[in-house]
């Protein structure tokens, strides 16, 4: 057939249902595998892939309202439409893609409503309502869905005519004016790529980067002398769309927010900062410790203030909105001043982020960990900073001091007279060898210094402090009676038999 082609992987036999090869989240994403090129809006081809859950009417709507394709002429536009549903007759008859245009309009969705009305006046009242909620797309395609019908009333088809030319000057201004705030698209153009509109809403940092470097050496100036404002743009897209809070500056305010931000500008606003605290054990700071956590923050969602029917833009709710004050007159001599919400024209969203915590080796308690700019978004505004405040559990063991660790050894009376060998197992499980030679007193309070056993320096992790090992002398609660002479016997041996006593203190001398 002239002018269709099909896409090779969609070639395969797929069963003809009502949705093809597209499932319930392929809706106005998945191409159905018809591409179909025609005279366009302006005269010149246009090229169209019809996107699962589509039929003629919608994607002729679609590039009608599309900022590359705007139309502002209405029977052009009913044209393209006649044009694609004879495709999908076509297609629909051959059953080589498999695709059959469905009966239910975002099927298994919220939106989900019938395609086809009984009358024009149905049609015209749910494009009025759509366009009432600024969904110009759905407005459009029910307008053309009406002025589609067989024997239509050359009356009623000029008042829908009208209707839709009307539609159709709306969007182009509703998208003009949204666009002043700034418009991703022209950035993804300028690099040749196109917002995919997909679920996660992530910018591709790898294709992006890709996609500078080549237009960047295809566009220099020193090899294509005619191309400097084609490589400024080039390059100020990448630095926008690498840049999440460029990005987001950009996508609600435009290229006045960012150089503001580029100059760190004291006119700009920013979301609250706040602190996190997260609690370790000591161990977790003595052989270092990573913590995975799923937190929840609030986003500005991507290019939803343009294009709100993107598929990720479902999930999407209007932004808190900025409070203002006005004066409110009581009479002619008494005023207040009220407080008020002025609604947000961009969408937010809660979202679940994965948040990796590093704990260095060696961090003290109370050390802050900055993440910069992961504060809660708004539009306009710089996001604030989450700074992780870390807290330390106490050890059952080993008690820290500085960089130098202190444990206390209990050693019996037996021990601290003819010494003794112990183990210690430290924080990482390693063990340490404390050794009291024989003949060697421990007396009650000493202790000894082990280098090298202490905690890790933050700044060199291959240098530790010392260990401290505190002695503390468990005596027996009794002897027995008839050992006594025993052990007296061999204390007096020993040299160790008290000392004659006598009385404490000098005589004094009476007055």
């Amino acid at each position: 057939m002239k002018g269709v082609r099909l896409l090779p992987w969609l070639l395969t036999a797929l069963p003809a249902r009502a949705m093809g090869g597209c499932g319930p989240s392929d809706l106005h994403k998945k191409s159905t595998g018809l591409i179909t090129e025609m005279p366009g809006f302006d005269g010149a081809e246009l090229k169209v892939d019809i996107l699962c859950g589509e039929d003629g009417a919608l994607a002729a709507a679609r590039m009608a309202t599309h900022r590359k394709h705007r139309a502002q002429d209405g029977e052009k536009v009913l044209k393209v439409a006649k044009r694609l549903e004879e495709v999908l007759q076509e297609e629909a008859v051959r059953g080589a893609v498999g695709y059959l245009v469905p009966d239910l309009l975002d099927h298994g969705l919220p939106t989900e409503r019938p395609r086809q009305l009984k009358t024009g006046g149905l049609f015209s009242r749910r494009a009025n309502q759509h366009q009432r909620d600024g969904q110009f797309k759905e407005a459009v395609a029910d307008l053309v869905r009406a002025l589609l019908r067989p024997k239509l009333d050359e009356t009623a088809r000029d008042k829908l005519m009208a209707t839709l030319v009307d539609f159709l000057k709306k969007a182009a201004s509703q998208a003009a004016k949204k666009a002043e705030d700034g418009d991703l698209s022209d950035l993804f153009e300028a690099l040749e790529d196109e917002d995919s509109g997909d679920d996660n809403g992530k910018i591709d940092l790898t294709k992006i980067k890709r996609a500078y470097r080549d237009l960047s050496i295809k566009y220099h100036p020193d090899k294509n002398p005619g191309a400097k404002d084609r490589f400024n743009k080039i390059r100020d897209a990448y630095e926008i769309l690498s840049d999440p809070v460029k990005t987001l500056l950009y996508d609600t305010g435009g290229i006045e927010l960012v150089k503001k931000f580029e100059k760190e500008s004291t006119e700009l606003d920013r979301t609250e900062s706040k602190d996190v605290k997260v609690t370790v054990d000591l161990k977790n700071v003595y052989s270092g410790h990573a913590i995975e956590q799923q937190r929840s923050r609030r986003i500005v969602c991507r290019s939803c203030r343009l294009q709100p029917n993107l598929p990720r833009c479902r999930r999407c709710k209007r932004c808190p909105g900025e409070r203002k004050e006005k004066q409110r007159w009581i009479d002619s001599y008494r005023y207040t001043v009220d407080e008020y919400e002025e609604p947000s024209e961009d969408f937010c969203e809660e979202q679940k982020i994965p948040w990796s915590v590093s704990i260095e080796k060696g961090m003290m308690g109370g050390e802050r960990i900055p993440f910069p700019y992961m504060g809660s978004q708004l539009p306009k505004k710089v996001p604030g900073d989450i700074s992780v405040v870390l807290m330390i559990r106490p050890d059952p063991v080993f008690k820290r001091i500085g960089n130098d660790l202190l444990i206390t050894v209990h050693v019996s009376l037996f021990e601290a007279l003819l010494g003794f060998e112990r183990q210690i197992r430290h924080l990482d499980g390693h063990l340490v060898n404390i050794k009291v030679d024989r003949g060697s007193v421990v007396r009650p309070g000493s202790g000894l210094d082990i280098a090298g056993e202490g905690m890790p320096l933050k700044e060199d992790s291959t240098s530790f402090g010392k260990l401290i090992v505190k002695f503390e002398l468990d005596f027996p609660e009794e002897i027995n009676g008839n050992k006594a002479g025993e052990l007296e016997n061999a204390l007096r041996g020993l040299g160790l038999a008290p000392k004659q006593a006598g009385v404490l203190g000098k005589k004094r001398t009476e007055l």
